[in-house]
């Protein structure tokens, strides 16, 4: 609890500077305390870092100055790092039939890495690989200790209950009266799709840096909700689907809506009856502000751009950027190597950074024929293994993680939703529910 208090303090008593190395030190020293001796606080732990360090680092900003990289956003890749030694413990598990998939992704990865350093340089391949390779290194990880999965399911509802109550509130917060350092956040980092720093014009981004990653995460938190009960879960519901919707990201939304259709599917009758009842109430209770006109406004212009999608200029540039850009993306055999896009690229001497609205041409851009190859065949096969097993049909909590894994793939035509904090929602929960299903099958012969 000191840990999450101490930048809020250092922030009023003017010594934010010394929170941009504090925070990540303090942050990797508690990681390793928590995954030696309490490895599901360490997964709670993990998660809050990825939920609110872009907060604390605007708190920092505001109060020392702009800074593009910024120390305090290593924090989360610190502590879901010590992933890493889970699984060189285990090196041996990778060759189950269940982890295999997971391993095939891993190699095709540090193949583009090499290649990155060979043609980024060492810093932005280096970086790169922290958005690449994390997310399946925790998947790994949660799917090897499978033996934790009835305290791990427990602590990961809680989790994402009072992370969506927290990033859903703070959102309307954020959407009625932007905070000054939201407001500065906005002007200094340039970002024009974020809307503007006034009352009923921001795109909710709340906790984190910009409203895809935030509406990404809350998709993944929001479906989560369905694994559970007890009061909170209900406001939770309301903060949460209010924010998800003034995101205004559209793919994030039917990424929803996917993952809810599948996680339906997988539920008993009586099970589905209550959950969608459930959607309902809370759609009842959300009716008010829905209706307020800068709401309304705002959400009817944004759905109808959904049924005009030819007339969308977001459609038009995303088809350009399609029809311009498909052949480089698959007529590059060795691949451009990790580094090459995205952030990671300003970290590099070239200067020309190539921002992908697709993980479907990034991917094979970035990793090569080779390396894609073995990174999509490892995905699908992972995600079609968690998707027919029966047991998903049995537990709940399977079906849900399945479910925020299909919901997160379902949008890579879009963004490359395979890699950083949405990389980190797929990996995680195919790790989940691969856990459940170890756990389940060495229960049921438990039984036999």
């Amino acid at each position: 609890m000191l840990y999450w208090t101490f930048p809020f303090a250092f922030y009023f008593a003017h010594l934010s500077s010394l929170t941009n190395y504090l925070f990540p030190l303090f942050g990797f020293v508690l990681g390793v305390k928590l995954y030696r001796n309490f490895p599901t606080l360490y997964v709670s732990n993990m998660w809050w870092l990825w939920f609110v360090t872009p907060e604390i680092r605007r708190l920092v900003d505001y109060q020392i100055g702009f800074q593009p990289v910024d120390p305090i956003m290593l924090t989360p890749y610190l502590v879901t790092g010590l992933a890493f030694f889970t699984v060189i413990n285990y090196l041996p598990e990778l060759r189950r039939k269940t982890l295999f998939p997971m391993a095939l992704v891993v190699v095709g990865i540090f193949y583009a890495y090499v290649v990155g350093m060979l043609t980024a340089g060492f810093m932005p391949a280096t970086y790169g690989l922290l958005n690449w390779l994390l997310p399946v290194l925790f998947g790994l990880h949660m799917a090897i200790r499978w033996r934790d999965y009835p305290q791990v399911r427990r602590t990961l509802y809680h989790t994402f209950v009072w992370g969506t109550l927290v990033m859903g509130g703070y959102g309307l917060i954020q959407y009625a009266h932007p905070l000054p350092w939201d407001t500065y956040w906005m002007t200094a980092s340039k970002l024009l799709s974020i809307g503007r720093p006034e009352p009923f014009q921001v795109r909710i981004f709340s906790t984190m840096n910009s409203p895809g990653p935030f509406a990404f995460e809350l998709m993944g938190t929001l479906l989560m909700l369905f694994a559970g009960g007890g009061f909170w879960r209900i406001p939770a519901a309301l903060f949460g689907y209010l924010a998800f919707l003034l995101s205004i990201v559209r793919a994030a939304w039917g990424g929803w809506f996917i993952g809810l259709l599948y996680i339906l599917s997988r539920l008993k009758p009586a099970h589905m009856v209550r959950y969608l009842a459930g959607i309902i109430v809370i759609f009842i209770l959300a009716t008010p502000m829905l209706l307020y006109k800068p709401v309304y406004d705002r959400l009817e212009a944004r759905f109808n751009s959904i049924e005009n999608v030819k007339q969308n200029a977001s459609y038009q540039a995303r088809t350009k950027f399609y029809e311009e850009f498909f052949l480089e993306a698959f007529e590059t055999p060795l691949g451009a190597g990790i580094g090459s896009t995205g952030t990671a690229a300003r970290l590099g001497q070239k200067g020309h950074v190539i921002n992908f609205d697709s993980g479907i041409m990034e991917i094979p851009y970035v990793l090569g024929w080779a390396g894609g190859t073995l990174f999509f065949l490892g995905t699908i096969w992972t995600l079609i293994s968690i998707l027919n097993n029966k047991w998903s049909k049995k537990d709940p909590f399977i079906a849900i993680s399945s479910g925020i894994s299909l919901a997160v793939f379902s949008t890579l035509i879009f963004v490359d939703t395979l890699i950083g904090s949405t990389g980190m929602l797929f990996w995680a929960f195919a790790g989940t529910a691969i856990a459940g299903i170890h756990y389940r099958q060495a229960e049921g012969m438990k039984n036999d």
